[in-house]
């Protein structure tokens, strides 16, 4: 039995230049799409990992405080909010804003809870406490400044970034 050579036809030729053709870009395609889910999955479980860390830090500060309350505290601290004034000029990423928040709330881990006229008097320190440090996120070293402070049961900052070279 004789197989006939279709390697010498042209139209052999372009059958099969197609088929490579079409499978390597299929892959390539099917590359991106894979790396835009891969994307999306890192940042949702990045933000779901932050929030977690965030709340079991509050849930154990408020039961630190819990014990030391008196039964006629008036107003405690609830929250802590992070806003960044310049991200976008500087065009900083969520995630990288989402790792900078977390470090920022680390920081004030024992806020939550506290006596409002306490964390009041203590507004310096707070500023001082974010200022003095440099935050290293994937290998970059950023600056926080803080360009706003509000104090009331949530506790608002609006910090500036400055990246360090």
């Amino acid at each position: 039995m004789h197989i006939p050579p279709y390697y010498q036809r042209p139209e052999w030729k372009r059958f099969f230049a197609g088929v490579v053709l079409g499978t390597i870009l299929g892959y390539l395609f099917f590359l991106f799409i894979h790396g835009q889910f891969q994307e999306q999955y890192t940042k949702e479980h990045i933000e779901l990992t932050s929030k977690l860390n965030e709340v079991e830090d509050k849930y154990e500060a408020l039961l630190k405080n819990q014990n030391n309350r008196n039964e006629t505290k008036p107003l405690s601290v609830v929250d802590i909010s992070v806003a960044y004034t310049n991200a976008k000029r500087l065009e900083v990423d969520l995630l990288t804003q989402h790792q900078l928040t977390s470090m920022v709330k680390e920081q004030l881990t024992s806020i939550p809870g506290k006596d409002l006229t306490t964390v009041a008097s203590q507004v310096d320190l707070m500023v001082s406490t974010i200022e003095n440090k440099n935050y290293v996120v994937d290998d970059l070293s950023y600056e926080l400044k803080v360009s706003k402070l509000i104090v009331s049961e949530v506790i608002q900052f609006q910090l500036e970034i400055k990246i360090l070279r």
